[in-house]
């Protein structure tokens, strides 16, 4: 009878029992520091978790963590302590990992058979130049891509047979690359299209090393002189234009008219009623003719923790009232898409984060009625000399 009860208790000690050796040993393979540790350890606690050690395998429980962690610290008024910095970039770092490691970055393809139609392509042709073009069909028996403009080749170039080099970058993926022959050409479309061949043997150049999320948020943009940088709030108007995505490491803007690339910017927006300034270089411009409206890709100078952990907390959802942000999901949900109309007309739709740029300092949130962005009043050439300003010491 007593090896009975004793059985017994044993049991139900072993179903409320956590590990706690099992769960400090689970963080540190994950890199966390005994400090570290322990602050998770409290945070599981409090968030009432079943199995705490989930922490470091489950994106659900990661985000229920984190969520925990910020309301607290907002509550304490201490969200921008050094330390609560710190080991909020260190969960964030983490977290991104957890994503990355998601078969949808992780596994890519190997067949050209399995490349998207309406691709974009770059097309190497040796010893003559680099083409642009897309995939207009992705077929069992071969690949129908747009024939690439005529107006650069030499004259009485024959595509048929030759061999191409042909680069790609997939979404949410990485960088691809194969080699293929042109089988023939078909003139009855338009454009005219290319014949390709499949390839089995597709090389994975580059693997996605920052995460991405897609937005659509006033913003302004400023000129800054080679080799400075800033992360100060500007009082003074900038530049209109929309964030159109962001993430750890850069952005990318719309504004209207058109502008060269490899100069440095600054790109000012909120953040959760918080101003946000990032630095960078435009790395490369989309010019859409019909809309008279520029894309500016920005890679960022080094952004301070602070800021990164302002733009992961979007990332991730943390801000269930920051709406123009459509942020990661968890677990294998695909991630969603923001639905707008980006047509110039209708470029600028009303926003709730809408800057006043003529009444308000850079950086606040106007409490009238979200202005509208009409594309009208927007040179058809961004005026850079005006809106630059010089490097000075406080940059």
């Amino acid at each position: 009878m007593a090896v009975f009860i004793f059985f017994i208790a044993r049991k139900n000690k072993g179903k409320n029992y956590i590990s706690w050796t099992q769960f400090y040993a689970k963080g540190k393979e994950a890199g966390f520091s005994n400090k570290n540790i322990k602050l998770m350890k409290r945070l599981a606690q409090h968030s009432g978790l079943e199995h705490p050690a989930a922490l470091f395998w489950s994106q659900v429980q990661m985000d229920r963590c984190i969520k925990n962690f910020i309301q607290e610290i907002k509550a304490k008024k201490t969200e921008f302590l050094p330390d609560n910095q710190e080991f909020l970039a260190r969960l964030y770092d983490f977290r991104k990992k957890m994503e990355l490691d998601r078969p949808i970055y992780r596994n890519g393809i190997k067949s050209s058979h399995n490349i998207s139609e309406l691709q974009t392509v770059q097309v190497v042709v040796a010893n003559v130049g680099v083409f642009k073009s897309k995939i207009v069909n992705n077929k069992a028996a071969f690949i129908s891509i747009e024939r690439p403009d005529s107006s650069a080749l030499p004259v009485n170039f024959i595509w048929k047979q030759k061999l191409l080099s042909v680069y790609f970058w997939r979404k949410n993926d990485a960088g691809y690359c194969f080699e293929t022959n042109v089988i023939g050409e078909t003139f009855t479309n338009d454009p005219p299209l290319l014949t390709l061949s499949h390839s089995d043997k597709l090389i994975r150049t580059q693997s996605r090393k920052s995460l991405r999320v897609k937005t659509h948020r006033a913003a302004l943009l400023y000129r800054i002189e080679e080799g400075s940088t800033s992360s100060k709030s500007e009082v003074t108007p900038g530049i209109k234009c929309y964030l159109e995505d962001i993430s750890d490491c850069g952005c990318a803007v719309t504004a209207g008219g058109t502008a060269p690339s490899g100069f440095r910017v600054v790109v000012q927006f909120t953040i959760d009623k918080t101003p946000i300034s990032i630095s960078g270089v435009v790395r490369s411009v989309d010019y859409n003719e019909t809309k008279k409206i520029s894309t500016l890709h920005i890679e960022a100078d080094l952004i301070p923790m602070s800021v990164k952990n302002k733009i992961f907390s979007i990332m991730f959802g943390m801000l269930i009232d920051d709406v123009d942000i459509v942020s990661i999901g968890s677990g294998d949900k695909e991630h969603p898409e923001i639905q707008k109309d980006d047509s110039a007309e209708n470029l600028a739709a009303d926003h709730a984060h809408a800057f006043d740029y003529h009444e308000s300092r850079v950086g606040e949130i106007s409490e009238d009625k979200p202005v509208k962005y009409d594309d009208r009043h927007i040179e058809d050439k961004i005026n850079w000399d005006e809106q630059s300003k010089t490097k000075d010491d406080d940059n």
